[in-house]
């Protein structure tokens, strides 16, 4: 039995069920960023990931509209 990627999407952003952000919050993850007020890390502590899923959407790793 394989397992049908387009059947676990949810509504978050047309990604994987297990997603945290949409793509829009990631949009505002990258703007608060550029504001130089936060680094990777303080952004990670306050949104509860990682530092390095932080540094995937900064460059647009992931969370990227096709």
């Amino acid at each position: 039995m394989s397992i049908n990627i387009y059947e676990r999407k949810d509504r978050r952003g047309g990604g994987y069920a297990k997603r945290k952000f949409t793509y829009e919050e990631a949009q505002k993850i990258r703007l608060e960023y550029e504001t130089g007020a936060y680094t990777q890390e303080q952004l990670a502590e306050s949104y509860q990931v990682s530092q390095s899923i932080i540094n995937k959407i900064l460059k647009y790793k992931t969370y990227i509209k096709d």
